[in-house]
């Protein structure tokens, strides 16, 4: 075989290699799929500057009104931002008026809305922060009007604080554990006004 038609296609096929896994350093969108600069399936490291855009996975800082990430989000999400969505896990902290995360959060979430699937390792903070009461556990802190997960390890301080079972403490006034797995002899109340306790 010709030594040049196989340097040829060891270049082609080392371009093709380098070019499915590259990470745009920057984005900047007005509408996905057609108004974006990278495309809605390739990766961004570096920064999105958007009203709104979307990407597959996202490392870096998020700038603008509303950011999708059908993978994973490392960085910080929310400069000036109304929507936050990742369909994968997310790292690190995301802001803004609505922040949804479909896979694990680690990290800080702070808004007005927050709704998540799965667990939640860190803080959150905002009027309502809403870890699906039958998949999403917290590990942590939630700060809020209303805050539900379903297994806690951690406090929870707002107005109205649902959990499926509590390993820490709840302070607000209305204070609801569904599960004690430890008062097995004399059952408390499910529900508790101002502090309750899980052990």
């Amino acid at each position: 075989m010709n030594p040049a038609k196989i340097l040829s296609a060891l270049t082609v096929a080392c371009t093709l290699t380098l070019a499915a896994h590259a990470q745009a350093p920057f984005q900047a969108s007005v509408w996905p799929p057609e108004l974006q600069l990278v495309p809605y399936n390739e990766d961004v490291k570096g920064v999105r500057l958007q009203i709104f855009g979307e990407n597959r996975n996202m490392t870096g800082v998020d700038i603008g009104f509303a950011h999708s990430t059908t993978g994973n989000f490392v960085g910080f999400g929310g400069l000036y931002t109304l929507y936050n969505y990742v369909a994968g896990t997310t790292t690190g902290v995301q802001m803004g008026i609505f922040n949804h995360t479909k896979g694990e959060v680690t990290g800080w979430q702070s808004g007005w809305f927050n709704n998540n699937t799965a667990k939640v390792t860190g803080l959150q903070t905002g009027l309502v922060n809403w870890n699906h009461y039958a998949s999403a556990d917290l590990s942590g802190a939630q700060l809020g009007i209303i805050n539900t997960a379903k297994h806690v390890h951690g406090l929870q301080l707002g107005f109205v604080n649902f959990a499926n079972s509590l390993r820490g403490v709840q302070i607000g006034i209305w204070n609801q554990v569904d599960s004690r797995a430890w008062d097995t002899f004399d059952p408390l109340p499910k529900v508790f006004p101002f502090i309750n306790i899980g052990f």
